[in-house]
């Protein structure tokens, strides 16, 4: 009788990633970025004794209860990623110079007490193994990064550190307000009370609270700018409020990545899921066992990673219902699973956190 758990004879196909330049690079700098804005920083938190943030069920989506203060030790990134060149209409939006160009002269520049010593221009390619020691050092005094694949089929690299996204909130806000069928003419064609309330949906529309500035305004525009041209990019984007990894792309969903610790009953849930999934041993999965824990205690931090879809409130309508869709939630979790640690091999364990709610 043939085992049906036995999974030796089970021949490995290749993977998207393997094919495709464009996701193999993306997939590569996605553990980069979990390891410098997610597990070094929940490090940091520690080694300073103060306590972790962790998100709660109830703090999942865009604006439920998400703290507002900014985390100093915590990582912040925000990087792009093309493929291809940058389309020459968005010239005017992004600024790309030589003397923002990624050089040793104007890294040196920039940063002059940044150790260079070691520094090869192969360092900027993604697929170079001085890419992982590079990355974290322009992060920690740069504003933004962009990386763009040369060519079909080659590798990609860092182009452009300093990069800068011009463009109005008001301009923004109005385009994706026609778009979905929000504003017919003119952005305050119906006060201000409704441009807030739109101005906050906007930030909800690409995985952000209300409040989003800084980087996570820049990563909004970004991503509305690069839809609009019809190329493959990534944009990625950490900041201090929220502990949490977003990465938003020219499909329907958003990627959002950040730290659980499930006690209890939860735990017990999760255990349960990873039995179902084939996994009986969650030590792949547990970046540490927090200090002060007793023996018999296996709460551990874990990845997690939430895939959020656009609610029909946030897809294209007829006007005469926008008002009440401005008050409907534009996001749902759509898919939601616990990660392996990124230097380990491991299934994705499916876990729904949020359906713990009562």
């Amino acid at each position: 009788m043939t085992n049906l758990t036995d999974r030796s004879n089970i021949i490995a196909l290749p993977s998207a990633d393997q094919s495709d330049p464009f996701l193999a690079n993306r997939r590569r700098l996605t553990d980069l970025l979990l390891r410098h804005c997610l597990i070094e920083s929940f490090y940091r938190f520690i080694s300073n004794g103060k306590p972790y943030p962790f998100a709660t069920a109830k703090q999942l989506l865009p604006g439920q209860g998400q703290g507002w203060m900014e985390h100093q030790d915590q990582n912040a990134v925000l990087m792009f990623i093309i493929d291809g060149n940058l389309p020459r209409p968005l010239n005017k939006h992004f600024r790309l110079r030589a003397s923002n160009r990624v050089t040793w002269r104007n890294i040196q520049r920039l940063a002059p007490d940044l150790d260079l010593s070691d520094f090869k221009a192969n360092h900027c390619r993604l697929d170079d193994a001085g890419f992982a020691k590079l990355l974290p050092r322009l992060i920690s005094f740069d504003y933004a990064l962009l990386a763009e694949q040369q060519e079909i089929g080659g590798s990609m690299a860092l182009t452009h550190m300093h990069v800068k996204v011009e463009r109005l909130t008001d301009t923004a806000i109005k385009e994706l307000g026609k778009e979905l069928g929000y504003v017919e003419r003119r952005l305050f064609e119906r006060g201000e009370d409704y441009v807030d309330a739109l101005e906050s949906k906007f930030f909800e529309y690409f995985g952000f609270s209300a409040n989003a500035a800084g980087r996570k305004s820049a990563a909004a525009m970004a991503a509305q700018l690069l839809s609009a041209q019809g190329h493959r990019f990534s944009v990625f984007v950490a900041g201090q409020e929220d502990c949490r990894l977003t990465v938003l792309d020219q499909s329907p969903e958003i990627e959002q990545y950040l730290l659980i610790r499930p006690t209890g009953a939860i735990l017990k849930r999760l255990q349960l899921a990873g039995t179902v999934a084939g996994i009986e041993d969650l030590s792949n999965y547990a970046l540490t066992r927090l200090q002060g824990t007793k023996a018999q205690d296996t709460s551990f931090p874990m990845l997690y990673r939430l895939t959020l879809e656009r609610t029909l409130a946030a897809q294209p309508g007829n006007r005469s219902h926008r008002d009440r869709d401005l008050l409907k939630p534009w996001l749902w979790i759509k898919d939601a699973v616990v990660l392996p640690r990124p230097d380990c091999e491991g299934l994705e364990i499916p876990f729904r956190w949020d359906d713990a709610l009562d």
